[in-house]
């Protein structure tokens, strides 16, 4: 999947396009207070959100791509699931703090960024890192339209 079918598939499939930059802390939030035990949990509901009936799907590549990312979650591969639900251009960066939590930062195409702290697990960081910096892009997306 390009980076351009990454990041169109996150803003198709939340409410159908209309991303609510509220929602989308607030899953950031849950996730990451996931414990490390509950990550499948978490992408079940991350790949519910994105791939709903309304993200448009050419060829099937976006089924398959997030058919993909369910079987590496459902294996027990977190962080190589969650690392490819980042868009390619995104630089993204993560580690485990010395009190055993985990921070992340992920910086979108154009600069627009955003970072977890205190999550349970690194895959859960990155998701929760990418979301906030998802809801910081539809906010100044929306900032701009309404200019």
């Amino acid at each position: 999947m390009s980076h351009e079918q990454t990041g169109n598939a996150w803003f198709a499939g939340f409410s159908g396009g209309q991303t609510d930059p509220e929602r989308l802390s607030a899953l950031a939030r849950w996730c990451e207070q996931l414990a490390p035990t509950e990550q499948r949990k978490g992408f079940e509901k991350i790949l519910g959100e994105i791939a709903s009936p309304q993200t448009e799907d050419e060829g099937g590549r976006l089924s398959a791509a997030f058919d993909w990312i369910g079987i590496l979650a459902d294996s027990g591969a977190f962080e190589s699931a969650a690392v490819a639900l980042i868009p390619r251009d995104a630089i993204f960066t993560g580690g485990r703090l010395k009190d055993g939590s985990f921070v992340a930062q992920v910086i979108l195409d154009g600069g627009i960024g955003a970072h977890s702290r205190e999550a349970q697990s690194l895959a859960m960081a990155w998701i929760a890192a990418l979301l906030r910096a998802f809801a910081r892009q539809a906010v100044e997306s929306g900032a701009l339209t309404a200019h």
